[in-house]
């Protein structure tokens, strides 16, 4: 299947046809791409691990451990929004603001080595990666449009009562495409006009149930990436957040990213992860304010603010836009002083 990285090579290979090749490119763009790739890639080990504990189960007796959850590491969790209300309170405000999530799952999933948390376009969500996911909206229908990353062979059960708490829902599940274990999905409303949804690996029915009791709406907490954009387009605003944090021993913060668009449907994507390792600098002659930035592919600029690798997406993850206009918005990138320190950003 052609990747990203092949058409980048193809491209630096056909601009050069005729003269010596030079690596330079080529090792850049490689480096960048497997810093991407490397999450994926520990979905992948994670299923590998799953289908050796497997096999070794078979050779023991088996005993369910008990349903305690291991609390998921701090770092895993995003700040307090002091006096802001949570989603009990103000079910209107979920989704409506790209910088607050209106929950907290601290003690619903346990064992993550990364959570996804993602607010905007009227939801708000986490994701522990190859484990569980996690998603809030007003409406029903918003929830059911938000997309699930967990693999699932495509073969939900039909849905049957449950309680959440003293709230009444429905649970499911699927199985897994390698057939080890199932998705259990538990859907409920914790209030009024709001909606939750748990999606976990589990063993039983009575597990997810377990671990949605544990999902809280009554604090807010706020959605933070280690930069701000202080050269907006006219009549643009921040649309989306997204942040990947990992536990100490995975680096910690991994990527932020936030969504820039105005009301006629024009937007473009500003992401931004830590530098990936041995990569010293961006070849660009494109001026963005303070900074040189480079294209490195259609509608893609690119530039080096120590310590992160800064990518901006004007198509594929953005539209209407142009290059000055995304040029200008890199102009006003500013990082934060500790990227290690979230409650500070």
């Amino acid at each position: 299947m052609r990747t990203d990285l092949d058409r980048r090579l193809a491209a630096t290979l056909h601009a050069r046809s005729g003269d010596d090749v030079d690596p330079a490119p080529i090792v850049a763009h490689a480096r960048r791409h497997g810093r991407r790739i490397r999450l994926r890639r520990r979905v992948v080990a994670g299923a590998a691990v799953c289908a050796v504990l497997v096999a070794l189960a078979a050779t023991v007796p088996w005993q369910r451990p008990p349903a305690v959850p291991a609390a998921p590491a701090v770092a895993l969790a995003l700040p307090l929004a002091p006096g802001v209300p949570g989603a009990l309170e103000r079910p209107d405000a979920v989704g409506a603001d790209p910088g607050v999530v209106h929950f907290a799952a601290d003690d619903a999933i346990g064992g993550a080595d990364y959570a996804t948390w993602s607010s905007g376009y009227g939801t708000e969500s986490v994701e522990y990666l190859n484990r569980a996911r996690i998603v809030l909206a007003a409406s029903v229908e918003a929830l059911q449009a938000a997309p699930l990353r967990l693999p699932v062979a495509g073969s939900p059960t039909t849905p049957v009562d449950a309680r959440v708490g003293d709230r009444p829902g429905t649970a499911w599940s699927d199985l897994k495409p390698d057939g080890l274990g199932r998705l259990w999905s538990v859907r409920w409303q914790p209030g009024d006009g709001l909606w939750a949804q748990l999606d976990l690996y589990a063993a039983d029915q009575g597990e997810a149930v377990a671990a949605a009791a544990r999902v809280t709406f009554d604090e807010a907490r706020r959605c933070v990436v280690p930069f701000s954009l202080r050269a907006l387009p006219a009549g643009a605003r921040v649309l989306g957040c997204s942040v990947v944090l990992g536990t100490p021993e995975h680096d910690g913060f991994a990527e932020g990213t936030l969504i820039v668009g105005d009301g006629a449907g024009r937007w473009l994507t500003v992401r931004a992860e830590r530098t990936p390792p041995g990569m010293e600098q961006v070849t660009g002659d494109l001026a963005a304010g303070p900074y040189q930035a480079a294209r490195t592919g259609d509608g893609l600029l690119e530039m080096l603010v120590r310590p992160c690798l800064v990518d901006l997406f004007l198509t594929d993850r953005g539209n209407g836009y142009t290059e000055q206009d995304g040029l200008r918005v890199l102009g006003g990138y500013l990082p934060v002083q500790d990227i290690d320190r979230p409650d500070t950003w």
